[in-house]
């Protein structure tokens, strides 16, 4: 029997929660027991001394920041979470129009806004319909810094933003930076708090590891990560070991299935997913299948197909369908506020998974 996951399962697991959150914010506010003196001692609103002037590499070039900034306008989520994580409320931020509330804000990204403002800023469209940068949204917010290592804009659109103000773009490429870890790294470093970066880094990786540790039965079950059928497809989509959606789970203790790696080493180098044929899917072999689908009705459609319903992993009851936005927003947007709200949802519903006979 096919599972679907959804956010209520969170509540049970709230205390884990709370308990891994204040396990971020302890080694924030110490530095994770680094040294220099400004980074144990001094509020979480102020930078650390010496961390300015700075300059941080990227994809684009490199990107200097000469003093503290004070007017942060954050162009995803990822920004915005690790931001308010050091203490710091931006002036401008963007707004989540998938998975997001009503006003655009993810969950635990709210619940971190309550903790330092009494009033909840209004989010602002720094993207088109078509995707494309409002520049006059930008440039109307007079930041003083631009933060969107999660995005994929050209090099020119880089130096339109650049002459706004200094602008921290993508590390790796369009889309897919290195790892939260490093977007942690970064922005702690041009916000002028790297200690404190490191500290939140260390905290949810100490989230992660508890989860793995208090789940044994992670170890060893293999796992692909695909994607609902769209109408007349002839193939499953397969994320590759490289996209973050599977990296989370796999630092849960869980194992990619060698036919994904091997399927993968085919695919195009820029590529974060393979395909398929529905035909060939029984080749493809692993305990667990998780599934991404923005509504039911997608789960629905894909599991009446004749060729992907007899695909052993589903026949056997082994399959955990995603539905819920904010969710797969944790998972694939991953940041040190959304890992413990993810994993308080995620990880009762892949024990059970794992655990059904």
């Amino acid at each position: 029997m096919s599972s679907t996951l959804s956010a209520t399962t969170a509540a049970p697991l709230r205390k884990r929660s709370l308990v891994a959150f204040a396990l971020i914010a302890v080694l924030a506010i110490s530095g994770c027991s680094l040294s220099t003196s400004d980074a144990d001692s001094a509020p979480a609103s102020q930078a650390e001394s010496g961390a300015f002037p700075v300059t941080i590499k990227h994809a684009l070039g490199e990107t200097t920041i000469k003093q503290e900034p004070k007017r942060v306008l954050v162009m995803d989520s990822e920004s915005a979470d690790t931001t308010l994580a050091l203490g710091i409320v931006p002036t401008s931020i963007s707004k989540q129009t998938w998975g997001g509330d009503e006003q655009g804000y993810f969950p635990w990204t709210r619940q971190a806004m309550d903790k330092l403002v009494a009033e909840t800023p209004q989010t602002k469209q720094f993207y088109s319909e078509s995707g494309d940068l409002n520049f006059e949204v930008i440039l109307g917010e007079a930041p003083d810094i631009i933060l969107a290592p999660y995005s994929g804009f050209s090099q020119e659109d880089y130096q339109r933003l650049s002459e706004i103000a200094p602008t921290l773009p993508y590390d790796n490429k369009p889309w897919q930076p290195s790892s939260w870890q490093a977007m942690t790294t970064s922005i702690g470093q041009a916000l002028g708090r790297p200690a404190r970066a490191a500290g939140l880094v260390a905290g949810a990786e100490a989230a992660m590891d508890q989860a793995k540790t208090s789940h044994p039965e992670f170890q060893g079950v293999s796992f692909l990560y695909g994607t609902y059928l769209r109408e007349g497809e002839t193939e499953a989509a397969i994320y590759g070991p490289a996209d973050p959606r599977v990296k989370f789970i796999e630092a849960l203790g869980l194992t990619v299935a060698p036919d994904v790696i091997a399927g993968a080493g085919k695919a195009e180098a820029d590529s974060f997913s393979f395909g398929v044929s529905l035909e060939k899917l029984d080749t493809v072999d692993a305990d667990i299948f998780l599934g991404w689908a923005s509504e039911q009705s997608e789960v629905d459609y894909s599991l009446k197909n004749p060729l992907f319903s007899r695909w052993p992993v589903i026949t056997g009851g082994k399959d955990l369908w995603i539905t819920d936005k904010a969710l797969s927003s944790a998972t694939q947007r991953v940041s040190v506020l959304g890992i413990p709200w993810g994993l308080d949802v995620l990880v009762p519903q892949l024990s059970a998974v794992i655990g059904q006979s």
